[in-house]
């Protein structure tokens, strides 16, 4: 950590005043951690400013419910949410919950891979 105190004025033998980096503004504390640090700008010191690595956990039950295969080869059919909505009888929100959770479950990460994921192993009603 650098010197807290960096600029001393003297005046013919006599002190007059010692400035520390947090009076000068190049000391500052950071809104996340609380710890100083000196730089020209930013309000995050270096070591919160990396981005968090966040650990996703596995999902518990990785089978498809009922509603959720419906949805799914109805994403294979390339249809819209508005009109896998209307089919269903469901809002278009409740839509995109239901695509949200099925992407966390399948560990997919687009509608494409969802397809793909379905083609081969959803089997076909029909």
């Amino acid at each position: 950590m650098p010197s807290r105190f960096v600029r001393s004025w003297q005046t013919k033998g006599k002190h007059l005043k010692t400035l520390s980096l947090y009076e000068m503004g190049m000391l500052k504390t950071c809104y996340r951690c609380g710890g100083e640090f000196s730089t020209a700008s930013g309000r995050l010191c270096m070591i919160c400013r990396k981005p968090r690595v966040r650990v996703r956990k596995p999902p518990v039950n990785r089978d498809l419910s009922f509603r959720e295969k419906q949805i799914a080869q109805l994403v294979c059919q390339a249809k819209l949410n508005k009109e896998i909505a209307f089919e269903l009888r469901l809002t278009e929100g409740t839509i995109k919950e239901y695509l949200n959770r099925i992407f966390r479950k399948l560990d997919v990460k687009n509608r494409t891979q969802l397809a793909i994921w379905a083609l081969r192993n959803i089997e076909s009603a029909a």
